[in-house]
């Protein structure tokens, strides 16, 4: 049987009421989307790709606020939003490039407070961060298992840090200007233990809607 083509820019579907209840089409930036709507004409869930290739979910509520978002970036960092009745984003969830996982927790006003992560390599870290979203606790373990606290002023810079060297010697240090001021140990200096680049940027990965 011979197929048939049909071309358009868009495409819609109708209830008997007339009203449009799913859009099939193109945006102003030839970009495709596929939209589902209710009743009342808000668009209750819509995927799409954008102009960099981009594709992403996003779900509404009855309001209109979007409560939802999964996306996929075009340099493989995934992403999974969830937004309260107010359309703020409170919980973030995302993978970098390399496969770096993230959880992300939002204050109401949309600030990032809570970050747990863990590097490629396997190491976790947790991060506590102010009103500004500047980091001012992180509590991580290196490669090899030691685990290390560090404290940092409002500018994001390290003031103490505390932690177990790789033969298990404790360690406590004040630091300023990235220099230890004062040390409660000679032992070997405490490994890194900081988030891999980029996995706190791929929670922040969010489709458009």
């Amino acid at each position: 049987m011979k197929r048939t083509v049909v071309k358009a820019r868009a495409f819609e579907l109708v209830d008997d009421e007339g009203n449009v209840r799913a859009r099939l089409g193109l945006a102003n930036d030839d970009s495709p989307f596929l939209s589902l709507h209710d009743p009342d004409g808000r668009v209750r869930a819509r995927f799409g790709l954008d102009a960099s290739g981009a594709a992403g979910l996003a779900i509404g509520d009855e309001e209109g606020k979007v409560r939802a978002t999964l996306g996929l970036a075009t340099d493989g960092s995934s992403s999974l939003a969830l937004g309260d009745k107010n359309g703020k984003i409170r919980a973030k969830f995302g993978l970098a490039a390399e496969g770096s996982p993230t959880l992300g927790l939002q204050h109401r006003d949309g600030e990032t407070r809570f970050v747990f992560s863990i590097a490629q390599q396997g190491s976790p870290t947790l991060s506590l961060q102010d009103e500004d979203g500047k980091a001012r606790a992180r509590l991580g373990l290196a490669a090899e298992g030691s685990p290390v606290l560090r404290l940092l002023n409002k500018e994001g810079e390290l003031r103490v840090l505390m932690g177990l060297a790789d033969d298990g010697t404790p360690v406590l240090q004040f630091v300023k200007d990235n220099e230890p001021t004062w040390s409660a140990s000679d032992a070997v200096e405490v490994p890194e233990s900081e988030p891999a680049e980029g996995s706190e940027a791929a929670v922040g990965t969010e489709p458009q809607s």
